[in-house]
C-alpha cells in the first residue's frame, strides 16, 4: 500500500509539463529566433481571458506541427506562482506547447523587448517571423479566427 502513493507521485513527475523559468536576456535570445515563426503568447494564471484563449492557441500548435511555426506561453505571474502553481494550472488546462515563466519583476527590463508600445495589458500576443522582418503584437483577448489568420501572416500562407 505504500508503494501506491509513491507511483502516483511518479506518474505525475513523468506527465506533468515542465516550466522553464527565464530572464530578460533570455528573452532576447528567444524573440530572434532565426529558422522559425513564433507566437508568443503572454498570459498568467489569474487572468480569465488567457484562460479562455488557450485552448485556441492549443489547437493550432497541433494542427501545425509539421509548419515552421512554435507556440510559446509565456508565464507573467508573480514569482510566488513558479513553479508550482504554473505547472499545475498548466496540467489542468492540458498545455503541450512550450511554457515559460518570466524571472524579471521589472518591467522596464522586458517590455521594450517585447514591445515598445506595449502598455503591459495581458493577454498579449506577439507573431514574429525574423525572416522576413515581421514582428506584429496584439494586446488584449484575440479571437480563433483572429489568431489562425495571424499565423498565416507569419508563415507567409496565401500572400
Amino acid at each position: 500500500m505504500k508503494l501506491l502513493p509513491f507511483l502516483l507521485l511518479f506518474a505525475y513527475a513523468s506527465t506533468a509539463q515542465d516550466v522553464r523559468r527565464i530572464g530578460a536576456a533570455d528573452l532576447k535570445t528567444l524573440l530572434h529566433h532565426p529558422d522559425t515563426a513564433l507566437v508568443i503568447n503572454l498570459w498568467a494564471t489569474w487572468c480569465a481571458p488567457c484562460l479562455k484563449e488557450m485552448p485556441w492557441f492549443e489547437k493550432q500548435a497541433k494542427a501545425l506541427t509539421n509548419k515552421p511555426v512554435k507556440f510559446i506561453f509565456l508565464s507573467l505571474d508573480m514569482d510566488d506562482a513558479y513553479p508550482q502553481k504554473i505547472r499545475r494550472f498548466i496540467t489542468q488546462q492540458k498545455i503541450t506547447s512550450t511554457v515559460l515563466w518570466l524571472d524579471e519583476p521589472n518591467a522596464n527590463k522586458y517590455a521594450s523587448l517585447l514591445d515598445p508600445r506595449w502598455e503591459g495589458s495581458i493577454p498579449a500576443t506577439i507573431f514574429i517571423n525574423s525572416k522576413r522582418n515581421y514582428r506584429q503584437m496584439v494586446e488584449g483577448q484575440i479571437s480563433e479566427a483572429e489568431l489562425k489568420k495571424r499565423v498565416s501572416v507569419i508563415l507567409d500562407e496565401g500572400n
